[in-house]
């Protein structure tokens, strides 16, 4: 439970709506509610005793003849805990005193009729009858000095706190739904987020080995030759490129020319240390970025690769490498980088073909 409803639940209808005792005593003054008008009704309660259950009961007859307040009463019993109400509010009319106490009984008439759905048109207009109805048994008291108008301006003071009752639920509404509006927005907003995050690292993966792929190599290749250039540091590119993969597609089908791409993806996430700085070119070529790496770096780097390949697959499939390092000396745009990495790449494959010793190219 919230403090905001903790401390709704602990205060009078009253306190809650900010209404104090100058507050009803400014209303009275200004509905000229005087305190002999106050007494002048207080003098007819033991009358009121008297003639309150026939006004309850002609109240009643007239109600049951309108058709929407029929439906909003409902049945028998219902009528029977209305007509009980009804007959404590009219001899309450009369009980001389009207601060505090009585001010929170009229407000929770109102939370009533709000909470049911009692339209304020049908409200005043039963008001109405039931002050035309009590008038009338004044005057047959005291034709005379019958305090009509008395009444009728207490009867509007009663209407008043109705009134910010029905406001204060209209306005109790409004924000719970544009809390409900806000929360929902938020919640909007943080699953767009989510689901955005998710299409953005989607199209950064390669989706059949879950590395990255080719546009995040583009991307990273770009960004790490900036930072090496702006450091004065080196960066080097390994362009690896499966040897025997084509005849494991043509033999045993694209399922395990698949499932051997997954394969060597795990393998070169393993021996790169994560996910970071390798991707997947395209078909069966793969990239390494190594920031700061020399040359003793790449090959120990790439005479690891190869051994890891050697005991994964136990010599059915081999690479051929390419290398290409950035330094102080040069910082080719990215481009121009990835051309001399590929070029090293296909002579290294040659010499392997020509049964020659595989070794990794470098260039400047």
């Amino acid at each position: 439970m919230t403090k905001q409803v903790f401390d709704n639940i602990s205060q009078s209808l009253a306190e809650q709506l900010g209404i104090t005792d100058a507050d009803i005593q400014e209303r009275k003054d200004l509905l000229g509610l005087t305190k002999e008008d106050e007494e002048q009704l207080g003098a007819l309660r033991e009358a009121a005793f008297r003639f309150s259950q026939t006004i309850v009961e002609e109240f009643y007859v007239h109600q049951t003849s309108v058709p929407q307040i029929r439906t909003l009463i409902g049945d028998s019993e219902t009528l029977q805990r209305l007509q009980d109400s009804m007959r404590d509010y009219v001899l309450s009319l009369f009980q001389g005193e009207y601060a505090a106490e009585y001010v929170n009984s009229r407000l929770r008439i109102g939370k009533v009729h709000a909470r049911i759905g009692v339209p304020p048109k049908l409200y005043v207009s039963s008001l109405q009858v039931l002050e035309s109805m009590i008038c009338e048994h004044l005057r047959e008291l005291d034709p005379e000095n019958a305090p009509v108008e008395p009444l009728r301006r207490l009867m509007m003071f009663d209407l008043q706190f109705v009134f910010d009752t029905y406001i204060q639920g209209l306005v109790s509404e409004v924000a719970l739904a544009r809390n409900e509006l806000l929360e929902y927005s938020r919640s909007l907003e943080k699953k767009i987020a989510e689901r955005t995050e998710r299409i953005e690292k989607l199209a950064w993966l390669d989706d059949l080995t879950g590395i990255k792929n080719r546009r995040a190599f583009f991307a990273a290749a770009a960004q790490e030759l900036k930072s090496a250039k702006r450091r004065k540091g080196r960066l080097s590119l390994i362009f690896a490129d499966l040897n025997g993969f084509k005849h494991i597609n043509d033999s045993r089908g694209h399922a395990a020319g698949d499932r051997v791409l997954q394969r060597f993806a795990a393998l070169l996430r393993r021996v790169c240390g994560g996910e970071n700085h390798c991707f997947r070119y395209g078909g069966d070529e793969f990239c390494v970025l190594l920031p700061g790496a020399g040359t003793a770096d790449v090959r120990e780097f790439s005479d690891h690769l190869r051994k890891e390949l050697e005991r994964e697959f136990k010599g059915d499939l081999t690479v051929s490498i390419g290398v290409a390092s950035a330094s102080p000396k040069s910082y080719p745009v990215v481009d121009a980088f990835v051309a001399f990495a590929d070029a090293g790449m296909y002579q290294d494959k040659q010499a392997a073909q020509q049964g020659g010793t595989s070794k990794a190219k470098a260039g400047k």
